[in-house]
């Protein structure tokens, strides 16, 4: 717990306290509502007791078992609905009527079918599950897919989607979830329990201590349940916090030799190309030649297609007509304009994401190392890029790209934002990678680009 909600956290708990003892005194009867103090020596009683532990576990453990087939049936077919509309309507009158009929209702027709010690587990999942299905589906589609596109440009599976975008992207949601459904799942269990009365179990001592009029014992019970739902909030919360990632090792070296890596005869055509917006023609029988012999710079005011361009070269827009044609071997690269970093990697980590599984790690560690120092990001490589300006993120963006070290480049104004010093120094060091791995590069771009040794050709919409 944050140590700024240390102070209010005590204060409630005392509060609660010197009520339920002014109420206690006031009643006068300690056998129908004990004192504070005789409350606090009961639980303590339960905890020497012989049963106590194995109680207590037992209902954890059918929570646990609840919990867990409701949270794997709940991602898998609420991942089937996030990207099937079929199925998302198919289960939608299903996960309604679930979460609209009361959980007594459930827990009074299930237990004549079921054993006394299933009946809980089962009533915690029903409760559950609509729950975490509605969660887990909002966050899958709540998924910007803008990220999905970068994924998709840089040759990432769905699998590989789907674990590194769509579950950390939900993960808030998802977790909310979670929280909410074990809350709702914890006091069904132990109403199922009451009910049932298995051997052990929460909720049959409740039921026993009910029985024999022991207020006391009843009232130490719940204040056991409480205690248990509380811990499991913290557990989540904790759970919550922790970054699954995959974790760099140091650099050895800022050093890193720009091997000639020079691909032959690497040629995109676009032939005839149309594409037009709500009746309006952004590119109209575009026809060009983009090969890895010297620098294309497309240019053209805004709005005249020069982003829709390098979108329809990697695939992200399809033609209205016309072909474009890419080399069987073409693998491509995307400095996007609006940037796309994933918020919850570092700046290091947004780098090495895009490249290759079978690159051994240290080399990933000293490219992302010496692509960041290019860029002059050295300083930043563990923040993320929520802490990072705007050029900053530009300059990461641009570094991604480079690091896939693909044989198609396509950069989308990736010097915005810059000063012109810097903007001197990274088009040097572009320059320096282009004639070291020879790519296809289209810069959609509005300025004059200087490259030193390398042909620039200027293509106009």
């Amino acid at each position: 717990m944050k140590r700024k909600n240390l102070i209010p956290t005590l204060l409630a708990i005392l509060f609660i306290a010197s009520v339920w003892q002014l109420v206690a005194l006031q009643i006068g009867y300690p056998a129908i509502f004990p004192s504070l103090i005789d409350l606090i020596k009961q639980v303590g009683s339960l905890f020497i007791s012989e049963t106590f532990f194995i109680t207590v576990f037992t209902t954890i453990l059918r929570g646990i078992l609840g919990f867990a087939f409701a949270f794997l049936f709940a991602l898998v077919f609420a991942t089937v609905a996030a990207f099937s509309e079929f199925w998302k309507a198919f289960f939608h009158p299903i996960i309604v009527i679930t979460r609209s009929i009361p959980v007594i209702s459930f827990i009074l027709i299930f237990i004549l079918w079921f054993s006394p010690p299933f009946l809980p587990v089962f009533i915690a999942f029903i409760t559950m599950f609509p729950i975490l299905f509605q969660n887990i589906l909002t966050g899958l589609e709540q998924t910007d897919k803008k990220w999905l596109e970068m994924a998709s440009v840089y040759g990432k599976t769905p699998f590989k989607q789907f674990i590194n975008i769509y579950l950390p992207a939900s993960k808030v949601i998802i977790f909310d979830g979670i929280s909410t459904a074990m809350g709702f799942g914890w006091r069904a269990i132990i109403i199922g329990e009451v009910l049932a009365q298995p051997i052990h179990g929460i909720g049959t001592s409740m039921k026993h201590a009910q029985a024999f009029i022991n207020v006391s014992e009843l009232i130490a019970w719940t204040v056991v349940a409480i205690s248990v739902s509380y811990l499991f909030e913290i557990l989540i919360r904790f759970i919550r916090s922790i970054r699954f990632t995959k974790i760099l090792p140091k650099p050895t070296s800022s050093a890193f030799i720009l091997n000639n890596q020079i691909t032959e005869g690497m040629n995109i055509e676009v032939q005839n190309v149309n594409k037009k917006y709500s009746d309006k023609f952004i590119l109209l029988s575009f026809t060009s030649n983009f090969d890895n012999s010297v620098v294309s710079c497309v240019k053209g005011p805004s709005g005249k297609g020069k982003t829709t361009l390098l979108r329809m070269l990697a695939g992200l827009e399809k033609t209205d007509s016309g072909i474009i044609t890419l080399p069987p071997s073409a693998l491509l690269s995307y400095s996007f304009q609006d940037i796309r970093l994933l918020p919850w990697l570092t700046v290091s980590e947004n780098v090495a994401f895009v490249v290759s599984a079978h690159t051994h790690k240290q080399e990933v560690c000293n490219l992302v190392t010496f692509l960041l120092e290019k860029m002059e990001l050295s300083e930043h490589r563990y923040k993320y890029p929520h802490e990072l300006s705007g050029g900053e993120q530009q300059r990461v963006g641009l570094a991604r790209a480079l690091a896939a070290q693909s044989n198609v480049l396509l950069l989308d104004e990736p010097l915005t934002g810059l000063d012109a010093a810097l903007k001197l120094r990274i088009t040097h060091f572009l320059s320096e990678w282009i004639k070291a791995y020879r790519p296809v590069v289209v810069w959609a771009t509005h300025e004059q680009v200087r490259m030193e040794g390398l042909e620039v050709r200027e293509v106009y919409l």
